[in-house]
């Protein structure tokens, strides 16, 4: 199965977004701070940016690797593990045309406090927290670039960032239709309501940086 197999057939990109927005829901909004900090030190933010892509395909691989038998999940994964390893090459070319390098490989405290809440104790449990904690970290990625890319003034990083909002939002469905291929909606939705609230309490209460979290 592929990631495009998941979206909504025929969608044009925008129309998808439209769409894929009411699912976020996510409970707080990025703040002008962020922003500000990003626009201040805009070669900190395109190592960071590096990094969560690489760190994104890695991740899609674990999981392939860690569910075998489930083939929809690990053709999917390979997919967007080939999707977020473009992108990072995509950062990196922005990097290397900034005369930068690659940064030093820091842990992301927002993605710690959400690896936390995920339940490791039943094997069922932490695939749906996997899947839906990687959803939302699509969310929040979608949220922030879509914030970012209006605010850039340079014309190719706007439609880069504006490509790549597009690009969290289908990866944020994905991960949804994962979920609910794994578990009853009413499950599904009572773990993401809980998992959002926990999400918006880490995002308050982390200070505004350079870094996409």
């Amino acid at each position: 199965m592929r990631v495009t197999d998941l979206q909504s057939a025929g969608q044009p990109p925008a129309a998808w977004l439209t769409l894929a927005r009411p699912m976020f829901r996510l409970r707080t909004h990025t703040s002008a701070a962020w922003l500000a900090a990003v626009l201040g030190d805009f070669d900190a933010f395109l190592q960071d940016h590096a990094a969560n892509e690489r760190k994104a395909s890695a991740s899609a691989m674990t999981l392939a690797v860690h569910y075998p038998e489930r083939r929809a999940l690990v053709d999917a994964m390979v997919e967007l593990a080939g999707e977020e390893l473009e992108h990072f090459g995509q950062v990196y070319a922005l990097l290397v045309g900034r005369g930068l390098t690659l940064g030093v490989d820091t842990a992301d405290p927002y993605m710690s406090g959400l690896t936390r809440l995920m339940r490791k104790r039943h094997m069922e449990h932490f695939l749906l927290d996997r899947l839906l904690v990687f959803g939302i970290v699509e969310a929040r990625g979608c949220e922030r670039f879509e914030t970012l890319a209006p605010a850039l003034s340079d014309p190719t990083l706007r439609a880069f960032y504006a490509g790549l909002t597009r690009a969290e939002a289908r990866h944020h469905g994905l991960f949804v239709r994962l979920a609910h291929a794994t578990a009853p909606r009413t499950v599904v939705a009572a773990r993401l309501d809980a998992l959002l609230d926990a999400e918006a309490a880490i995002v308050a209460a982390l200070p505004a940086r350079a870094a996409v979290h």
